[in-house]
C-alpha cells in the first residue's frame, strides 16, 4: 500500500494518494468541518512533502507550513518570486534595485544562508556565498511552492535554521495542452512564454520556454544614476513514467540564463553587469518493494555561475556545482506510524577566478524519523547525523507534539536543533590584500522551540504560531588588522517571534491574511539583527465580479537597520496592488496588474531603489485541452 504522494500531477490538479491511516485522518478532520468555506477546506487539503519529507495534508503536519498551488501563482499576476512570496506567514524578502538584482529572503527573522531551498528535491545555491540567487528563478516555470517554517536539519542537513522552501517546476497533464501568454509594462519590461505537456496515465511530458527583460531604473541611491537592466532566457522539462510493476521514473530540468545591470558602491560612476546561469537537473525512482515500504532513489545536481564585467571588461568569474544523491525509504510499521530511513549525498565544488585553498568537500547525512497517530494526540520524532569534510561530525533531532482539542482545534508544540555550515567563502577564500577565510570555524548552531494553535470555524482556516529560535557560533568577518578581515564565531541571536495566518471568504471576497511580528536580537550587544523588521503584515481579497477576477495584496512592514549599531534605518512602509483578469472568448483572457498603485517612495534595503507605480498589461492563451 502505497503511502506517499506521487507529486507527478499538476498541481491544479486532483492529487491521486493511495490512503494510508495516516492520510485517512484529514479526510475525517475535512468530513467534520464541511460547514466551512471551500477556500479554506482547499487550505486544509493542500498536500505538503517537505515537511516531513512524505506526503501530508496541510492539517495532518505538526509544522508551520504554507503551500501555493499552479493556480495561485497565475492568479497573483506575480512577475518574480520576490513579489509571490514576501509577506508571507513569517516570511519577508527585499531586493536590492528591482528585478535581476540581489535578493534577500529572511524566514522567521533568520539571515538569507539560513533557509534551505529545494528544486524538485534537489539542493540549489552557490557553494561560495552560501545563499540561492532568488531572482534568476524564473517564476512561469514554477507550478507549486512549499514553504516549511521552522528547523528541518533533521531531515536535510545544512542550512535548514529558519526553515525550508521547496520550489517543483510544471508537471505533465493528460491529453494535450498548449499555454502561452505575451505581456508588456512600465521600464520596457517584456515577459514571454509558452509551453506545451500532455501524457496519458502512465506517461506525462512538460516542456517550457520564456523571455523575460526590462530596462529597469537606477538600482542604488545617489550612484551612476543609468537604468539598470535585466535579461533571462530559460527552458525547463519534465518526464514522468510509471512501469506496470507500480515503479515510477521521473526526469527534469531548469535552465536560466541571462544579464543583470547592477551599481556598486566602489566605483559609483562605473558600468557593472553579470553573465548569469541557473541550472537544476533531477532523476528520480520510486518504487514500493512490499504494501508497507515505499522506496525513493534520486540524483542530481544544480549550478550557479555569474561572470561579472566592469565598464565591459572582465573582472571575476564564479561557478560552482553541486552534485548530490539519496536514497529514502518510508514503511509503514503497524497501523498508524510510518518510519522513514535515508542516506544523503552532497559534494559541492567551486570553481572560477577567486583563490581557495580547497575547491571540493563532500558531506553524507543518515537521518531517521517516526510519525504516528493515536487517538487524539499526534507524534513526530527525527534524528541525523552529519559527516562533512570541512568541520567532521554534527548531529541535530526534531520532536513535536500534536493533541486534538476538538475536532476543530489543535494545540502543537516542538523543539528543533539545526545547523549552517560556514561556506567556501567563510573557509577557504584567499584575498590578494590579505583576507582570507578561516578553516577553524565551526558550524552555527540553533534551537527552536515553538508552541502552535491551529483551527477551523466558520470563519475559515486560521493557523497562530509563538516560537524562540537561539542561534550560536554566527559567523561574522571580523577586522583582524588594518584593512584585514577573517570570519570568526563571534556572534549569539534569539528571535522571539508570533505568526498568524488566515484563510476564509468574506462576502464573497476570498481572503488570505498573515501578520508577523519579530524581536530580532543580537545578545552580544542588545542591538536588534540588521535588515529585519519587527511587524510585517500582508492581506491578499480576491473575488469575481461579473467575468472579471478582481485581487488586491496590501503590503505593510515596519522600520529596519542597515547597521549592527542599529544607527541607520529604512523608513516602514506600505504598499497596494490590484490585478484584474478578464476572459476574451474560450481559451484567451486579458491580464492587467498595477504595482504600488499609490507610488509609494520606500526602501525595503537602506540605499535601494524600488520601483514607482508600474502597469503590466499580458494576454494568456490557456486552453482547457487540444
Amino acid at each position: 500500500m502505497k503511502f506517499r504522494d506521487e507529486l507527478c500531477k499538476q498541481p491544479n490538479q486532483t492529487i491521486s494518494i493511495k490512503k494510508s491511516p495516516l492520510l485517512a485522518t484529514a479526510v475525517t478532520l475535512v468530513a467534520s468541518t464541511a460547514a466551512l468555506n471551500s477556500h479554506a477546506t482547499e487550505t486544509l487539503n493542500a498536500i505538503n512533502v517537505t515537511a516531513t519529507r512524505t506526503a501530508l495534508t496541510a492539517d495532518e503536519t505538526l509544522a508551520a507550513v504554507t503551500v501555493i498551488n499552479q493556480q495561485e501563482i497565475e492568479s497573483s499576476q506575480s512577475r518574480d518570486l520576490v513579489e509571490l512570496l514576501d509577506g508571507l506567514p513569517g516570511l519577508s524578502m527585499s531586493s536590492n534595485g528591482g528585478f535581476g538584482k540581489n535578493v534577500s529572503i529572511r524566514l522567521r527573522g533568520t539571515d538569507s544562508k539560513n533557509v534551505l531551498v529545494l528544486i524538485d528535491g534537489i539542493r540549489a545555491g552557490s557553494a561560495t556565498l552560501g545563499t540561492v540567487a532568488w531572482q534568476d528563478l524564473p517564476l512561469s516555470h514554477i507550478g507549486r511552492i512549499e514553504v516549511v517554517r521552522g528547523p528541518r536539519s533533521h531531515l536535510y542537513g545544512s542550512d535548514a535554521i529558519g526553515g525550508v522552501i521547496q520550489i517543483f517546476t510544471l508537471k505533465g497533464q493528460k491529453g494535450l495542452h498548449l499555454n502561452a501568454d505575451a505581456g508588456y509594462g512600465t521600464h520596457n519590461t517584456v515577459d514571454t512564454a509558452a509551453s506545451i505537456s500532455g501524457g496519458d496515465e502512465d506517461t506525462r511530458f512538460s516542456l517550457r520556454a520564456s523571455h523575460f527583460s526590462t530596462d529597469g531604473f537606477s538600482a542604488l541611491e545617489n550612484n551612476n544614476p543609468d537604468n539598470d537592466g535585466y535579461e533571462n532566457n530559460a527552458i525547463s522539462g519534465n518526464l514522468s513514467h510509471q512501469f506496470t510493476n507500480g515503479a515510477q521514473i521521473k526526469v527534469s530540468a531548469l535552465r536560466a540564463t541571462g544579464n543583470n545591470e547592477y551599481d556598486s558602491s566602489w566605483g559609483v560612476t562605473n558600468d557593472y553587469d553579470s553573465d548569469i546561469e541557473q541550472q537544476v537537473i533531477n532523476g528520480q525512482l520510486l518504487y514500493s518493494p512490499s504494501d508497507s515500504w515505499d522506496m525513493t532513489l534520486m540524483v542530481g545536481e544544480t549550478r550557479d555561475r555569474s561572470t561579472n564585467f566592469e565598464n565591459a571588461v572582465l573582472k571575476s568569474t564564479f561557478n560552482t556545482k553541486r552534485r548530490q544523491a539519496s536514497w529514502q525509504n518510508d514503511l509503514m510499521v503497524g497501523e498508524e506510524a510510518v518510519v522513514t530511513l535515508g542516506l544523503d549525498f552532497l559534494r559541492d565544488e567551486i570553481d572560477g577566478s577567486a583563490s581557495y585553498t580547497v575547491h571540493e568537500r563532500d558531506n553524507t547525512g543518515l537521518f531517521g524519523q517516526y510519525q504516528n497517530q493515536f487517538d487524539d494526540s499526534s507524534l513526530t520524532l527525527g534524528l541525523r547525523y552529519d559527516d562533512n569534510d570541512s568541520f567532521g561530525g554534527h548531529t541535530t533531532g526534531n520532536i513535536a507534539y500534536g493533541y486534538d482539542i476538538s475536532s476543530t482545534l489543535r494545540l502543537i508544540a516542538s523543539y528543533g536543533t539545526a545547523f549552517n555550515a560556514p561556506t567556501f567563502n567563510d573557509l577557504y577564500y584567499q584575498d590578494p590584500w590579505g583576507s582570507n577565510g578561516n578553516p577553524d570555524l565551526e558550524p552555527e548552531e540553533s534551537k527552536t522551540y515553538e508552541l502552535g494553535l491551529v483551527g477551523e470555524s466558520a470563519m475559515g482556516h486560521w493557523d497562530l504560531r509563538l516560537f524562540r529560535t537561539e542561534i550560536d557560533d554566527l559567523i561574522d568577518w571580523i577586522e583582524v588588522a588594518p584593512w584585514t578581515y577573517q570570519p570568526q564565531n563571534v556572534n549569539q541571536a534569539r528571535i522571539d517571534g508570533l505568526e498568524f495566518g488566515l484563510s476564509t471568504t468574506l462576502a464573497e471576497w476570498k481572503l488570505a491574511g498573515s501578520l508577523t511580528l519579530l524581536d530580532p536580537t543580537d545578545k552580544n550587544s542588545g542591538k536588534r539583527l540588521t535588515d529585519r523588521s519587527k511587524q510585517t503584515l500582508r492581506i491578499d481579497l480576491d473575488r469575481k465580479i461579473g467575468k472579471a477576477d478582481v485581487g488586491v495584496t496590501w503590503r505593510v512592514r515596519s522600520d529596519s537597520y542597515s547597521d549592527a549599531d542599529n544607527t541607520k534605518s529604512a523608513a516602514g512602509f506600505g504598499t497596494v496592488d490590484l490585478r484584474v483578469a478578464y476572459p476574451l472568448g474560450k481559451d484567451w483572457s486579458l491580464r492587467g496588474q498595477v504595482r504600488n498603485l499609490t507610488d509609494k517612495d520606500y526602501q525595503t534595503i537602506r540605499g535601494y531603489n524600488t520601483p514607482g507605480r508600474e502597469l503590466f498589461l499580458s494576454v494568456v492563451y490557456k486552453p482547457v485541452q487540444l
